[in-house]
Order: structure tokens, then C-alpha cells, then sequence
């Protein structure tokens, strides 16, 4: 049977708690003080201990110090949601967000009726799942459709399911890509994303401002931040190069993360990130050490 990290705590003591968790020359972080750290950050399942089996990976979470989660896909590879959520409370998590709709793409209009499906459907899971968010992509571009096209009928599509998101009191969120290693995309960047929320203005329609990709597609971080906080719902984060975590490279995460605090923004933070060479322990340490 899984074990959390309160009995595991109470069985093993804070110090031996550390110690198996730290591999040979790795910082070992207290769980007391990663705990604290770690508190608003959602570590992202997908990338974060890859090497174990799905559901392991919320197991390693928890033990960890972490308090909250998220996930990309609900549906591949038969993953039981029903087994996620009762694991998720079993273990003290919060679920904050998942991919609620990650393609085919939405600039066609022929898609539409199956996203306000789909939508429906992420409505249920999050209310099963207890998650106050979801994440939608589908901007691939379509061969044909110009850029201003392919941003109106992502608009659309957005609208048609503005009152499925208000009657079930769960907020959509945008995600824009980044041109450089997410090729095919016609949202990068935050100026679109923007655009069509603040046309749209539902308090249930707004943007996952992934830091990893606003720096690849626009850079100037917190500037573009501060201009579109009343859009954004969640933000991601991932240092450049390498989207390893915060700390590992060219990024001033310090400085940003003392600013998205001083900018008044409240809401977690998603840790969608690869620890550099599948260094998980480094990885919190590096994070905690920005943190103070």
C-alpha cells in the first residue's frame, strides 16, 4: 500500500527522511524546509520521475514535500481516473490542473463540435478529480488557413463552450506554444492568447502563461507578465536552455518568482519541468534555494 509522507515522516524521522532521498553528491533538502518550499508549486507528473510507472510518480510527489500535482493527457494508456483521484486523497494532494484538450487542431471548425464534447466531459473529470482548471492546446496550424483565420475559429471554439465552463464553475486554460521547438503552432507567444480572452471576457477563459515558452517566443518575462495578469489563471515554469528547472539555466528565476509575487499573482505554480539528469532531489533543491 502506498505511503504518505506524514507516516512516512513518523516512521523514519525527518533526518533519515532526507537521507533516502538524497543520491551521492546531490544537496539533500529537509523535508521541513521543502515542505515549506515546495508549497504552491504543482509538480508536474509527466516529468518528473519518468522512469516509474504513472501512478509511482504521485507516490515520489508526496514524499517529497510536494502538495499539489498536475498531468497532460487523462486518457492515454487507460490511465484510471477514478484511481487517480482516490490516490490524490489518499496522499494529500491537489490536483491543480490537466490537458483537458490537446488536439486536433481548433482552428478547424469541423473539430468544434467534438471540443464542446470533450469540454463537457474535462468539466466532470475536474469536478472528480477536484482540479479548479484545465489546460486546452489544438492550435496546430491548418494547411491552408491564415494566421487570422486560424485565430478566429480558435476563438470560436472557445466561445461555443463559455457557458459549459460557467455553469460547471471550472476555469479553461489557454496555452500558447513557442515557434522554436514546438514548430507548427499558430499561438506563440502571449499577444493572441491575450487577444481572444479579453474578446471573449469570461472569468472562466483565461491563460497557462508557460514561462518556458513565452521566453522561446518573446522573452522580456515579466514585463509581458505584468501587461497580461488579468488574463492569467496559472503559470508554468521551466528554465531555458534545456527546459530542466528553474536554477539549471540562463533564467533569473529569483528575481521572477519575487516579482510574480509582488505583482499580486496568488494562483500555483507548475513545475513542467525535467530535473537535468533525472536529478529529482537536485531539482528541489535548486527551486527551494530561489525560494527563500
Amino acid at each position: 500500500m502506498p505511503i504518505t509522507r506524514r507516516k512516512l515522516l513518523g516512521t523514519v524521522g525527518a533526518a533519515a527522511y532526507a537521507a533516502m532521498f538524497a543520491s551521492p553528491g546531490q544537496a539533500s533538502v529537509s523535508p521541513s524546509a521543502a515542505g515549506q518550499r515546495l508549497e504552491g508549486l504543482a509538480c508536474n507528473m509527466e516529468s518528473w520521475w519518468t522512469d516509474l510507472p504513472f501512478m509511482q510518480r504521485f507516490e515520489q510527489a508526496a514524499a517529497h514535500g510536494f502538495t499539489a500535482i498536475e498531468f497532460w493527457n487523462h486518457s492515454v494508456d487507460d490511465r484510471d481516473m477514478d484511481a487517480v483521484a482516490e490516490l490524490c486523497r489518499r496522499l494529500g494532494l491537489d490536483v491543480v490542473q490537466f490537458t483537458g484538450w490537446g488536439g486536433p487542431s481548433l482552428a478547424d471548425p469541423a473539430n468544434h463540435e467534438k471540443f464542446a464534447d470533450s469540454i463537457r466531459y474535462a468539466v466532470e473529470l475536474a469536478h472528480k478529480l477536484d482540479a479548479p482548471m484545465f489546460t486546452v492546446v489544438g492550435h496546430q496550424q491548418i494547411e491552408d488557413l491564415g494566421q487570422e483565420e486560424c485565430l478566429s475559429n480558435l476563438g470560436k471554439a472557445l466561445e461555443r463552450v463559455a457557458a459549459i465552463l460557467e455553469d460547471g464553475e471550472k476555469t479553461l486554460i489557454l496555452e500558447p506554444f513557442n515557434p522554436v521547438d514546438h514548430q507548427g503552432h499558430f499561438l506563440n507567444g502571449s499577444a493572441d492568447a491575450l487577444a481572444i480572452c479579453r474578446h471573449i471576457d469570461s472569468p472562466f477563459i483565461k491563460i497557462n502563461w508557460d514561462l518556458y515558452h513565452m521566453q522561446l517566443s518573446e522573452g522580456n518575462l515579466v514585463a509581458n507578465m505584468r501587461s497580461g495578469l488579468d488574463q492569467i489563471a496559472y503559470v508554468q515554469v521551466a528554465d531555458v536552455p534545456g527546459r530542466h528547472q528553474p536554477g539549471s539555466g540562463e533564467l533569473n528565476y529569483e528575481f521572477i518568482f519575487k516579482e510574480l509575487q509582488g505583482m499580486g499573482y496568488k494562483g500555483p505554480v507548475g513545475l513542467e519541468c525535467w530535473p537535468d539528469q533525472n536529478g529529482e532531489q537536485q531539482a528541489i533543491a535548486d527551486i527551494v534555494a530561489l525560494r527563500r
